[in-house]
């Protein structure tokens, strides 16, 4: 299998309406949840990219490449900063992840990006739900995206139809991951205050 060269792109939207902050500053032991992401992801990528409007509000983050959302829409959509990151990226693919999701698994990751095939997104599939943000995507998504996004469709799945898509099956997975750690992400305070208590 022809190995391919991966960004990584980190979506990091801004305040939480749940939370009424950026999730992506809460500290985790001595760190914020975003440098704990990208410090993971540097492990297996060399161009890190963070789609961010305010790149101000990360001065401690290193070696990464910022960029603005591409699109201004009054719905905070993470398939637009999906598809900056992908446009932005100097290579054909990137894996997409959230700055809330600080249990990434590097040995998952790098199965991802070593498995990767001829397809145009790479994605994990958990109990009948896709996993669009700890997935592989390449620039053949760019113009099924810009369509979904002219129609105001916010949904990141809705393009899969038009794309090669290989899914990553939970068995998969939980060899790496066997309790899946990778996917949680905080929604609000609660969620935090339980990671916070479990992992750090």
């Amino acid at each position: 299998m022809e190995k391919k060269s991966i960004s990584a792109v980190v979506l990091a939207g801004g305040n939480s309406r749940r939370m009424g902050q950026n999730k992506a500053l809460l500290k985790l032991g001595s760190k914020t949840m975003i440098e704990i992401v990208i410090d993971k992801l540097q492990t297996v990528f060399q161009e890190v990219i963070v789609v961010t409007n305010t790149p101000r509000e990360y001065p401690m983050l290193k070696s990464v490449h910022f960029a603005k959302d591409r699109l201004e829409v009054e719905e905070k959509s993470s398939l637009v900063g999906l598809y900056t990151g992908i446009i932005e990226a100097s290579n054909e693919y990137v894996f997409a992840v959230a700055c809330d999701m600080p249990l990434l698994n590097i040995p998952l990751i790098q199965y991802m990006k070593a498995n990767l095939g001829d397809e145009d997104v790479f994605i994990p599939h958990l109990e009948g739900h896709y996993q669009p943000l700890h997935a592989i995507y390449g620039k053949g998504c760019i113009e099924p995206m810009a369509k979904l996004l002219q129609k105001e469709d916010y949904k990141i799945i809705n393009f899969f139809h038009e794309v090669k898509v290989q899914t990553l099956q939970q068995e998969t997975i939980k060899q790496f991951d066997p309790y899946l750690q990778s996917f949680i992400n905080v929604n609000n305070y609660e969620e935090y205050m339980k990671l916070k208590t479990l992992y750090f």
